[in-house]
């Protein structure tokens, strides 16, 4: 059995950059609030909840989370049609497909948690 790749029906058009910044900044006050909600969770009483910030390139946004003392990345959005793709490293995105889309309604709450992308589910063995 394949693995699944998730599509989205923008995956192939182009957006308006001013829809696709709009959306970008409703996702980063999401996963910023999960950062949140997860150190009041924890009880977490020795330090701030990490920053959620954005750093543009030519193709992807690169969301980050510093927590004062180290930087690290969250997940790349794709500029074009607001793909949010899994870390591979620093500079890129994992190469093994779309997690979500900031243009779904919940802003791709359901395929981020505080930390970054999920992991695509593929055959049980």
């Amino acid at each position: 059995m394949p693995k699944k790749i998730y599509k989205t029906m923008w995956t192939d058009q182009q957006m308006n950059p001013c829809d696709v910044q709009e959306r970008l900044n409703g996702y980063i006050e999401m996963v910023q609030g999960k950062m949140d909600a997860y150190f009041e969770m924890m009880k977490f009483t020795h330090s701030d909840p990490s920053v959620i910030d954005v750093e543009y390139g030519k193709k992807y946004a690169r969301v980050t989370h510093d927590n004062g003392t180290q930087r690290s990345v969250h997940t790349f959005v794709n500029m074009i049609n607001g793909d949010i793709l899994k870390s591979g490293s620093w500079k890129a995105p994992a190469p093994n497909g779309v997690r979500g889309n900031i243009f779904a309604d919940d802003f791709g709450a359901d395929v981020v948690n505080e930390y970054g992308a999920s992991y695509i589910k593929g055959p049980r063995w």
